[in-house]
Formats: C-alpha cells, structure tokens, sequence
C-alpha cells in the first residue's frame, strides 16, 4: 500500500534552495540517499552529508525505524523526532542560542497515516566545531568550564531544558579568539521550554561530565553565575550524577545483557 508523506522546509529560504530541498525529500521518502551522500556516523541514527547544487553543505539524521508501537505513537499521539528537531533548532536561535541552521524534516507514515516508517532532518553542515568531550584534560579546563558554567545559567534563566545535553551535543566554535567559547548544541529533539523547575533543569549534569571533580567545578561556575549558594549547588549537581550513574550501572546495564542474552538464544 502507499505511504504518507510529510514535507516541512523551514520558511524564507529562497525558491531555489526550497525546490532543491524538496527534490531531497523525494529522494529520501522514496527510500534512498543522494548519489554524494557520505556518511559520518552510524550508530542508532545515522547521519549523512552531502552537497546542494548551490554549494550549500547539508547534514542528513535518519532516524532509527521505530517499533510498532512507537510508531503508532509517533504517528498520531505526539510530534516525531525529525519535526521536533526542526522546531527546537528554530526556537533555540530564536533566543540566541546557537545550533546549526535548520533546513527541513521529511517522513513517511503507513497509509491512513497511522504509523511513523521512516524520518529526516535535515540542517545546515557545520565543520569548524569540536565536542566538549574530557575537557578536564584541557589546558584552559579552568577558562572553559566558567564558561560553560554561565552557558548554563543563560539556558536556565530561559527556561530550556536540554536533555542530551552531553559532551557529543555541546559543542565549540573553532573559528573564535582563544578564550571565546561559544557553544553550539545539536541533536535537539529532546529539548523542554518553558521549564522552572530547578530541580529539572538540574538534570542536565547526568551526562556532561562524569567525573565528579569536574562536575563540582562546573556547578560553582553555575552557582556564581546564578547567584546561587555554590555547596549547596555542587552538592546537587553530584546527586544528580551519582544517580544516573547507578541508575545506569545497576538497571540499564543488566536490563541490556538480558535482551542481548534473549537475542542470542533465539
């Protein structure tokens, strides 16, 4: 049977880039990858880039099919990750925070519109970055993590809750003066706005930094940057680490050795 498709391109590009969007959409709902797509990364996701015939370089996420029962869910129930990429990207610029531009989101749903088979994002390539990944072995960890400590504060004060908001998602423009951090933040579907709690917006030290010296460096550096009694910060951050540190080691860990083992008798 047919499918449904859905193509959304962010407004006000000019008609050229639109029509060229529009071809790529085709040729991703109909199952393929442009013949310069090279990929970058393959795991869950993957993501692909390739070149516009106005030179423009683009980043392609596919989204992992989802199971049926998601799918049903992401058909009808609640806004599918690509859409949502889109829309986050677009509101987190739109209150000055940086993250690559946002082009378009396709996907394709069973016939009657049911359920999700496949979704696209895709946004403007950006190369001149790096992830923030062990920067406690950084000669300016010091520099960097006040920093870091105030970007915090700025999503704080603006009520974003950024989810993913780990090494591999935050990351730095190279192309500044050294002492000039600039943050940028990809892979956005699972951003909150709007968020004043601060225990939520606390959460955001799960995955940032695991090693506990640096997180209680990062939570004064946001405790400053707040007005905040900084004991009292670094002493919730660590919680919140410690947390999804045994959360992780001691529920998800055994709970995926399981289904492997499941997987492998079958």
């Amino acid at each position: 049977m047919p499918l449904c498709s859905d193509i959304i391109i962010e407004p006000g590009l000019a008609p050229r880039r639109q029509q060229e969007l529009n071809a790529l959409a085709d040729t991703l709902l109909a199952g393929r990858l442009p013949e310069d797509a090279r990929p970058v990364y393959t795991g869950r996701n993957k993501l692909y880039v390739c070149r516009l015939a106005d030179g423009l370089e683009v980043n392609i996420k596919q989204f992992r099919r989802c199971s049926l029962l998601k799918g049903l869910i992401y058909g009808r129930l609640r806004r599918n990750k690509a859409l949502r990429s889109l829309l986050n990207a677009r509101r987190l610029r739109s209150l000055g925070f940086d993250s690559p531009e946002p082009l378009m989101a396709c996907w394709t749903r069973s016939a009657g519109g049911w359920c999700l088979r496949s979704a696209y994002y895709v946004c403007a390539q950006l190369d001149d970055v790096r992830e923030t990944r062990c920067w406690e072995e950084w000669p300016d960890r010091g520099p960097f993590t006040d920093a870091l400590g105030r970007e915090m504060a700025r999503l704080f004060r603006a009520g974003v809750l950024f989810r993913d908001f780990s090494p591999g998602n935050v990351l730095l423009r190279n192309d500044t003066a050294p002492g000039d951090y600039r943050f940028v933040y990809v892979d956005v579907n699972r951003t909150d706005f709007g968020v004043r709690s601060r225990r939520r917006l606390m959460s955001m030290f799960q995955r940032i930094n695991i090693v506990e010296a640096e997180t209680e460096r990062l939570a004064a550096a946001l405790a400053r940057a707040m007005g905040w009694n900084e004991r009292d910060t670094r002493l919730r951050a660590l919680g919140v680490l410690r947390r999804f540190l045994w959360k992780k080691d001691t529920i998800q860990k055994p709970v995926k050795r399981f289904l492997r083992s499941l997987v492998g008798k079958r």
